[in-house]
């Protein structure tokens, strides 16, 4: 009678253990996508676009994204000279840094109050 018990007591601990991390689970916020804020610069080859940059950080520490260019990446370029956030996958390749942008969204000033 006693090993049922024990029995019982420890498939019940196992369900608790078991909805505790279900429930756990589900309250998770999603992680947020890495991203960055800067000014794109676009560099053109004629009429093709052959970099673009977003330049980020302090002024006496900037940070240069290199934006992939895949379909995202080139509507960055109707940003130029803008200050942008951009959102997407960053990866460092041969001491740069990359961006493969899935989402930008231009940074506007907020007019100062006199």
């Amino acid at each position: 009678m006693r090993p049922r018990i024990l029995a019982l007591i420890a498939v019940c601990v196992a369900v608790a253990f078991v909805a505790s991390v279900a429930m756990a689970a589900e309250g998770e916020k999603p992680k947020k996508q890495p991203g960055c804020v800067g000014t794109v610069a676009v560099t053109k080859d004629g009429d093709a676009i052959k970099s673009i940059t977003i330049t980020g950080g302090k002024k006496d520490a900037p940070v240069v994204y290199c934006v992939v260019l895949d379909e995202n990446g080139k509507k960055v370029a109707a940003f130029d000279g803008k200050k942008v956030k951009a959102i997407g996958t960053i990866a460092e390749k041969d001491g740069n840094k990359w961006i493969t942008v899935t989402e930008c969204t231009e940074i506007v000033p907020k007019p100062k109050n006199n």
